[in-house]
C-alpha cells in the first residue's frame, strides 16, 4: 500500500487549503525533495572555511563536484580525508511550553584522491583525474516537545481520516490480521486499539476527556552523499575545463514518537504512537565547468550540474501501545504495528548553475571570492510510474509551492607563510512561495577556518554555524483552532578537519 493512503505523522506540515488533497489524504513529496536537495556548506575544511565560494578557484578535492575545471590546477597527486563533527541545539515551543534538545554526530565529509599527469604538447600543461566522496547534505536533527492540549487528541486526527475514507467498521476489521497482530495501515491500527469508534456516519475519538498531556520526540539521521569521478585539464595555465560524473546516494531515517496522557480519562490512561520512516535512493548526474584566468589577479568560473534522477525506496512502519482504565475493555493486543508500507518512486533534483569571480590580492597574500548559485527548485519532479494522476498532482504541487532561487556565497583566504586564515558567508534564499506554509525563511551561514600547508602535506580546520527556524505539526484537523504546531529555533554547528598528502 502506498504512503499516499498512509500519511506519516512525522511528515505532516501545515499546508494551505489549495493542496489539502496532498496533505490530508496523501503526502506531498515536494517536502521531501526540498529537504534532500537544499544543500549546506560542505566540502573540505578549506572550502567550508571559505563559505563554499570555490567555483572560480581550484586545487582542492572538492572541485570534483563544485567545479571539475578546478582539478586542472593540480600539479601533484593528492590523497585527503575530512571528518566532520556536527552539533545541534534546538528550542521547541508547543502550546506555551518550551523544551530543549541537543544532538551530535560524526561523519565523513569528504575523502578522495587526485591523480595528476603531465600534459602533452605545448598547450596542454596538466591532465588530472580524481575520484572522491563528498557529503552534500546532512539530516541530523533531534527535538522534543511537550504541552497540555485542551482541545484535541491525536485520536481525533485518525477519527477524521477514517471518516474521510468512508470506510465501515467491518472493513477496518478486515484490514487487521488477528494472527499476526499487524494492521494494513495506521487507521485500522488505531481502530483495533480502541482509540477511535464509529458514530453516526463517521468516527470519533474514544477518549473525549481533556486536558491531554502531549509529549513527543522527532529524530532524523542520514545524509545525501555523492561519489564523483572527475577530469580537469589545464591549457596554457590560463584556461581550465572539467567534467565530472556524480553518483548520489541517499540515506534518511526519521523516527517519531508521540505520547498522550489523560489525567481525567474515562477509558484510557495513556497511549504511545510512533512512526519509523526509512528512505534510500541512488541517482546519477553530470557536471561541466570552466575557469578562465582573465588577468594575473582575476579568475572567473562557471559550472552547470544536470538534474539528478534518483530512484527512491521508502518504508514506513507505525505502532501504537495503549494503557486502558480498569474494567473498560479487554484486548489481546496492547501493542499493535502496521505492516511495512513500502513505496518506490523517483525524484528529479533541481538544476544547479554557478558563476563566480576570484580576485587575488597583491603579492599573492590572499584571495577574495564571490559567486552566485542558481537552483531550480520549481523544476523538480516527483514520479510514480504506476500512477500518472498522482505524479501530476505532485508536480503541480511543486510548481505552486516552490520557486527558483539564487544563493550568494563569499569567501576569503589570507596567507601567512605556511599558514592560512579563512572566512566565508552564505546567503541561502527561501525556496517557498508562501512562507506561512512552512515557516521557512532565507538564512545566513557563517564560517571560519585556518590551515597549514607545505609541499608535502596540509592540515585544515573549519567551523560553520547556521541559525534556523522551523515548524512541525504532530497532527492536523479540519478545524485549525483545534490543533497546534511546534515552533523550533536553534543552531547547527559543523566542525571539519582535513588532512592531505601529496604524492
Amino acid at each position: 500500500m502506498k504512503k499516499l493512503l498512509s500519511v506519516s505523522l512525522i511528515t505532516i506540515l501545515s499546508i494551505n487549503s489549495s493542496f489539502a488533497q496532498l496533505s490530508i489524504n496523501g503526502h506531498f513529496y515536494g517536502e521531501d525533495a526540498i529537504k534532500f536537495y537544499r544543500y549546506g556548506n560542505f566540502g573540505s575544511a578549506r572550502v567550508m572555511g571559505m563559505g563554499g565560494a570555490f567555483t572560480a578557484l581550484g586545487g582542492d578535492i572538492s572541485s570534483s563536484y563544485i567545479n571539475p575545471a578546478g582539478l586542472g590546477y593540480y600539479n601533484k597527486s593528492e590523497f585527503s580525508i575530512s571528518p566532520y563533527f556536527i552539533n545541534q541545539n534546538t528550542n521547541s515551543s508547543y502550546i506555551g511550553q518550551n523544551t530543549n534538545q541537543s544532538s551530535s554526530s560524526l561523519a565523513i565529509g569528504q575523502i578522495g584522491a587526485v591523480f595528476s599527469k603531465q600534459g602533452t604538447g605545448s598547450r596542454k600543461k596538466r591532465s588530472n583525474w580524481a575520484i572522491s566522496y563528498n557529503t552534500l547534505a546532512n539530516f541530523t536533527n533531534d527535538f522534543t516537545y511537550s504541552g497540555v492540549n485542551k482541545r484535541s487528541s491525536l485520536s481525533d486526527y485518525f477519527a477524521e481520516r477514517a471518516t474521510q475514507r468512508g470506510i465501515s467498521s467491518s472493513a477496518l476489521d478486515e484490514e487487521f490480521d488477528t494472527q499476526t497482530g499487524l494492521a494494513q495501515n495506521s487507521t485500522a491500527m488505531m481502530y483495533q486499539a480502541f482509540l477511535i469508534d464509529p458514530s453516526g456516519k463517521g468516527y470519533v475519538a474514544s477518549e473525549l476527556s481533556v486536558p491531554v498531556n502531549q509529549t513527543g520526540r522527532v529524530s532524523e539521521t542520514g545524509n545525501l552523499g555523492q561519489i564523483n569521478v572527475g577530469y580537469g585539464v589545464n591549457f596554457d595555465d590560463r584556461t581550465y575545463f572539467g567534467a565530472s560524473l556524480g553518483i548520489q546516494n541517499l540515506n534518511y531515517n526519521q523516527i517519531s514518537d508521540h505520547s498522550e496522557v489523560f489525567p481525567n480519562g474515562k477509558i484510557f490512561n495513556s497511549f504511545d504512537f510512533g512512526d519509523d520512516l526509512f528512505v534510500k535512493g541512488t541517482g546519477v548526474n553530470l557536471s561541466l565547468g570552466a575557469i578562465f584566468k582573465v588577468t594575473e589577479n582575476l579568475r572567473v568560473g562557471a559550472n552547470l550540474v544536470s538534474p539528478t534522477s534518483m530512484k527512491i525506496q521508502e518504508s514506513l512502519v507505525s505502532n501504537v501501545s495503549i494503557r486502558q482504565k480498569p474494567n473498560t475493555f479487554t484486548t489481546e493486543f496492547q501493542d499493535i504495528s502496521t505492516v511495512p508500507n513500502d513505496f518506490n518512486y523517483r525524484i528529479t533534483s533541481p538544476t544547479r548553475a554557478n558563476i563566480a569571480a576570484s580576485l587575488f590580492l597583491p603579492k599573492k597574500i590572499g584571495v577574495v571570492s564571490l559567486e552566485a548559485e542558481y537552483v531550480g527548485y520549481s523544476r523538480m519532479n516527483i514520479k510514480d510510474n504506476d500512477n500518472a494522476r498522482w505524479s501530476s498532482e505532485q508536480k503541480r504541487g511543486i510548481q505552486n509551492e516552490f520557486k527558483d532561487v539564487v544563493n550568494l556565497k563569499a569567501g576569503s583566504e589570507i596567507r601567512l607563510g605556511i599558514g592560512r586564515i579563512r572566512a566565508g558567508l552564505n546567503y541561502l534564499a527561501d525556496p517557498n512561495r508562501v512562507k506561512e506554509n512552512y515557516n521557512s525563511t532565507s538564512s545566513l551561514v557563517g564560517s571560519l577556518g585556518a590551515g597549514l600547508r607545505n609541499n608535502k602535506f596540509y592540515a585544515d580546520v573549519a567551523y560553520s554555524r547556521t541559525m534556523f527556524d522551523s515548524s512541525f505539526t504532530p497532527y492536523s484537523l479540519s478545524v485549525k483552532e483545534d490543533y497546534s504546531s511546534v515552533a523550533n529555533s536553534g543552531s547547527k554547528g559543523i566542525l571539519a578537519f582535513s588532512v592531505g598528502t601529496f604524492f
